[in-house]
């Protein structure tokens, strides 16, 4: 019987021992299993696609009157400053057509200038001196027709001869008149008339031949501003592609713009699911795809206010528009290019922190399971924003804290 008792405690005691070893091993393996809840700086960021633009681009375009031939075009791409050649226009029919234009011009100023220092002139002259002559022989018949009604009286002269020189002196009397009339009528009417034809075909030809001037300037484009020149497509030929030499261009269609380099912003597209994590003045990193090892720092500065759909998503998808100013300019960056746009959504320099994988959801609400000594409890915590590794945890959990992570 006492031997039988031995064995049953001893078996009790085995039991009891490979229990707590047991034990103690779960309890290791739960610790390696956990961690400590944080308190400290949190940043949490948001990335979205994007690209980079220039906030000021001007457009080129031909000036020349219908349709005109390249014959010289800057490559694109090359940084070009104010004033520099980005284009040339076959100027050869205008260079033709000037010539034949200043030959009409200095014929038009030369004969406004005869006209209004030589012709008019010598014409009024001319019936000034007719007039003194008509106005000499009028008052010398008229002096000779009183004359001779005095001698009419003393039988010297008849009455014939009377009224033949009465006659006479009506005949100049009238010729006076007229030259009077045609005088007053030329500075009134004919010599104005003359002159402002002269001057209105002056300014005529003044006007054709400068914009031919004009024309010929317009063959050579320079550029408006300093940047980088860059091809637009064009309708050429039957076909949408970039100008090329020998490709005719039509007046007001572009084709290059050159971006303002030195003044650039981001533009991306951010899902309205998100758009609490976006407002003006956050601050933002821009990385282009091109160049991973460049970052350039900037800040939000606007963010659109009406919701729109892209071509690429489902239409039930909305975003808004969202425009980061760059704080510096780096020469390998380019008006277009994709780029990934980080903004810090969230910073907090004292945050109570918990690992992501420690946070499990049940029906919306989230849970971690502390740890006790050796036991697990099964609480309930209210978390903010997070980032990759770490929850902010609001309430629930304080820092020290020990929870098993999933």
């Amino acid at each position: 019987m006492k031997r039988l008792l031995k064995i049953v405690v001893g078996v009790f005691v085995a039991g009891w021992a490979m229990a707590v070893c047991f034990s103690c091993k779960d309890a290791r393996e739960a610790a390696g299993k956990t961690a400590v809840v944080s308190e400290g700086p949190m940043e949490v960021w948001s990335y979205f696609d994007g690209k980079i633009e220039s906030r000021t681009v001007r457009t080129i375009m031909s000036k020349m009157g219908g349709a005109a031939a390249l014959v010289e075009l800057v490559s694109e791409g090359t940084r070009v400053k104010e004033g520099d050649v980005l284009a040339k226009f076959d100027s050869s029919r205008t260079e033709r057509d000037l010539v034949k234009l200043e030959a009409d011009f200095t014929l038009a100023k030369s004969e406004f200038e005869s006209l209004n220092n030589a012709q008019l002139p010598l014409q009024l002259r001319d019936l000034e001196i007719q007039i003194s002559e008509a106005q000499a022989n009028y008052e010398t018949e008229r002096q000779y027709l009183e004359d001779s009604r005095k001698l009419v009286d003393e039988d010297l002269v008849s009455e014939q001869e009377l009224k033949q020189q009465d006659a006479k002196v009506a005949q100049f009397k009238g010729k006076l008149e007229h030259l009077e009339t045609q005088i007053g009528l030329m500075k009134k009417y004919l010599h104005p008339m003359a002159v402002e034809g002269a001057q209105a075909k002056l300014a005529s030809a003044e006007q054709a031949l400068a914009l031919a001037r004009q024309e010929i300037q317009d063959c050579t484009i320079r550029a408006p501003t300093s940047g980088l020149a860059a091809y637009t497509m064009v309708h050429v030929g039957g076909e949408y592609r970039t100008a090329r030499v020998g490709d005719s261009i039509y007046r007001n269609q572009p084709f290059m713009a050159i971006p303002d380099m030195g003044n650039l912003v981001a533009h991306c597209n951010v899902p309205e699911s998100e758009m609490s994590r976006v407002a003006p003045g956050f601050p933002a990193v821009i990385t282009p795809l091109a160049y991973p090892d460049l970052q350039v720092e900037g800040s939000v500065e606007s963010v659109g206010t009406m919701a729109q759909t892209m071509l690429e998503k489902p239409s039930w998808q909305k975003f808004f528009h969202v425009k980061v100013g760059l704080n510096r300019v780096d020469e390998r960056l380019r008006s277009g290019m994709s780029v990934t746009v980080a903004i810090l959504s969230f910073h907090k320099e004292k945050a109570v922190q918990a690992p992501r994988q420690a946070v499990r959801w049940e029906g919306g609400v989230s849970r971690c399971r502390v740890l006790k000594g050796s036991a697990q409890e099964d609480r309930v915590v209210h978390v903010g924003m997070g980032n990759d590794l770490h929850y902010e945890v609001l309430d629930g959990l304080k820092p020290g804290d020990r929870v098993v992570v999933e």
